[in-house]
C-alpha cells in the first residue's frame, strides 16, 4: 500500500520555526539530555557515588556539560522529555494523515539481504539503538542538538557532526541493502 508523503519543503519550514522558537528561547533542539538526566536519577537510587563519578563529573547530553547537581533533587519533566514525548506523538499524528499502516514487521529489502528471522531484525535494531545512544554520548550531544541546531547557529561541532554522520551512513546503509532505491 502506498501512502502520501509530507512535503519536505513544508516540513523543513516548521522544523526551522521550531528552531528559530527555541533560539528565542536560549535552548537548543535536542532530547539526549532528557535521556542523560533520567538515568542519572535512576543510578542515583542504587548508587551516588557512582553518579558523582561519572554522570556529574563527565560531559554529555546536548548541553556537552556534567548533568547538573541540582537535577538530582529536582528531577521533573523539562521542555527536553516534552520533545520526546513530541517525537511519539509527532509519529502517530504522521502516520494517521498519510493514511499509513503499521506496515511489515520484516520490509522486503530485510527479507532479501538477511531472510525472515524477525528476532534478527529486533536485535539489530536494539543494538543499533544502544550504538546510537553511546555516540551520542560521545559526540556530547544528540544529532537533532548537532545537527538541526548547531548546524544552524553555524557550530563547527554541528558542521562537523553532519558531515560525518552523512558520510558514514549513506555508505553503510548501501552496503548493508546492496541496493539503491529506485521510488
Amino acid at each position: 500500500m502506498k501512502t502520501k508523503r509530507w512535503s519536505w519543503f513544508k516540513g523543513g519550514v516548521i522544523l526551522g520555526a521550531l528552531n528559530t522558537f527555541i533560539y528565542y528561547l536560549g535552548q537548543r533542539l535536542g532530547t539526549s539530555g532528557a535521556y542523560t538526566k533520567t538515568v542519572a536519577k535512576a543510578t542515583e537510587f542504587f548508587s551516588p557515588e557512582l553518579v558523582k563519578a561519572t554522570f556529574l563529573a563527565q560531559p554529555g547530553g546536548c548541553d556537552a556539560g556534567p548533568v547538573d547537581a541540582a537535577m538530582l533533587t529536582d528531577l521533573r519533566v523539562d521542555w527536553q522529555w516534552m520533545v520526546v514525548l513530541g517525537i511519539f506523538i509527532g509519529a502517530f499524528i504522521a502516520r494517521k494523515l498519510t493514511g499509513g499502516g503499521a506496515g511489515p514487521a520484516i520490509p522486503d529489502t530485510w527479507k532479501a539481504r538477511f531472510g525472515n528471522r524477525s528476532w534478527i531484525r529486533y536485535v539489530q535494531g536494539f543494538a543499533g539503538g544502544v550504538l546510537l545512544l553511546l555516540g551520542t554520548r560521545l559526540a556530547g550531544g544528540c544529532t537533532s542538538g548537532h545537527v538541526i541546531s548547531g548546524t544552524s547557529r553555524l557550530a563547527v561541532s554541528g558542521l562537523t557532526f553532519g558531515l560525518a554522520a552523512f558520510a558514514a551512513g549513506i555508505p553503510t546503509a548501501l552496503i548493508i541493502f546492496k541496493q539503491r532505491r529506485t521510488d
